[in-house]
């Protein structure tokens, strides 16, 4: 059994209650252990406190968090994101800095990710991407 981190394009269509979305989760949980981040969790929350209907966006999201096992940012996943984020910049490469922070946390603690936006964490060398 190992460790997905769900991604927010998919938890956002989990709490819309769309039908890819809910199978694929019924289906990771037989035998894969559910997460997220501390920084899906924000990106969450964000996208509840600016809603129309903040109370039952912000009451959906705890409940849907409840149900999953929240990894959080630590030093060494930091660093990561840090060397990877440079790495890139050279590169000309740039990533957004909540999906780097979300990719470097799924490395540290060996979880695959599982997004709808997979081109933007193409290029990362070790994490893996769950179909």
């Amino acid at each position: 059994m190992g460790i997905v981190i769900i991604d927010t394009d998919i938890l956002i269509d989990l709490l819309r209650d769309k039908e890819y979305a809910v199978s694929k989760i019924r289906y990771l949980e037989k035998d894969e252990e559910l997460a997220t981040t501390d920084i899906n969790a924000f990106e969450l929350y964000f996208g509840a406190y600016n809603s129309r209907d903040k109370a039952s966006n912000i009451a959906s999201t705890k409940g849907l968090l409840k149900t999953l096992t929240l990894l959080h940012s630590k030093e060494d996943s930091m660093e990561t994101a840090g060397r990877i984020f440079a790495e890139r910049r050279a590169k000309g490469k740039m990533i957004e800095i909540r999906d780097l922070l979300i990719a470097s946390i799924a490395l540290h603690n060996g979880c695959k990710l599982l997004t709808n936006n997979r081109g933007h964490f193409e290029g990362i060398e070790g994490l893996i991407l769950q179909d």
